[in-house]
């Protein structure tokens, strides 16, 4: 057996080490700039009560001071919120602050978050349409049939038009990737997610709901996801015979890009 002599530790260690320099050099050259057109916070109506950036509809209700309520905590809603303008940055980062709640012991369906070619129209899938082009993000909080699964779950989905979204499973055969988020549902203090895309990489999400200061790694995906070249953002929520209320508090929306040394 060959063992490395203290000479060639140390060049092991310094090669490590130049390794984590070199990735942390890379995160130090990444810079953002904030995206207007797809941000959006309280009092999210102009003095013609529209917003000038997004489109609402279905069963959704905004309170000036406070949200933009997706369904109340009734039965049988769906309301969407999406974007007027495709998202047409290569790279962005998408931080969404959240509230899923309501009364009585159960409750459902959950809300999407969606990066598609379509808008603004109700359909089946968490209150928007089946058969999408593009990404959707669901926070699921009732549990149809996938056994040995905690909810909520937080997962992502590719579509192309054709593939239909597995709501009898909760998407098990759609999942690219995905987690559990016990406690979402339940925390006292504002809950948030993010979503960081770099084209050419991966799609990263995490979650804040543990505690308000701590950012939890829900998933990345192992490659890149191609999005359609005009893509949409937007938000949705449906109920059934179960029922919460779903309430989008603000998104921030950036651009990020790499610099360069010269």
């Amino acid at each position: 057996m060959w063992l490395p002599q203290p000479a060639s530790l140390l060049w092991l260690l310094a090669g490590c080490l130049g390794v984590n320099a070199a990735i942390e050099a890379d995160q130090s050259k990444i810079r953002t700039i904030p995206l207007r057109s797809h941000s959006l916070s309280a009092p999210y109506l102009d003095s013609d009560m529209q917003s000038r950036f997004f489109d609402f509809g279905g069963d959704t209700i905004v309170r000036a001071d406070q949200y933009v309520r997706l369904t109340s905590d009734r039965q049988s809603q769906d309301g969407w919120l999406f974007s007027r303008l495709p998202l047409t940055a290569t790279n962005w980062e998408i931080e969404i602050e959240f509230k899923i709640h309501g009364s009585g012991n159960l409750h459902g369906d959950g809300m999407a978050i969606w990066l598609t070619k379509q808008r603004a129209t109700s359909g089946p899938v968490f209150g928007s349409i089946d058969k999408f082009d593009g990404l959707g993000i669901f926070i699921d909080t009732y549990k149809n049939n996938r056994p040995g699964v905690v909810f909520p779950y937080v997962m992502a989905m590719m579509g192309n038009s054709s593939v239909s979204y597995d709501k009898d499973h909760d998407g098990k055969d759609n999942e690219i990737a995905g987690c559990s988020a016990r406690g979402l549902r339940t925390a006292s203090f504002p809950t948030k997610i993010r979503l960081s895309y770099f084209q050419e990489t991966s799609l990263k999400v995490d979650l804040l709901y543990k505690s308000e200061d701590e950012w939890t790694e829900c998933f990345e995906t192992p490659g890149p996801l191609t999005l359609p070249s005009v893509a949409y953002l937007g938000f949705s929520a449906e109920t059934g015979e179960l029922h919460d209320n779903h309430d989008v508090i603000s998104v921030e929306t950036k651009n990020k890009y790499y610099t360069r040394d010269y």
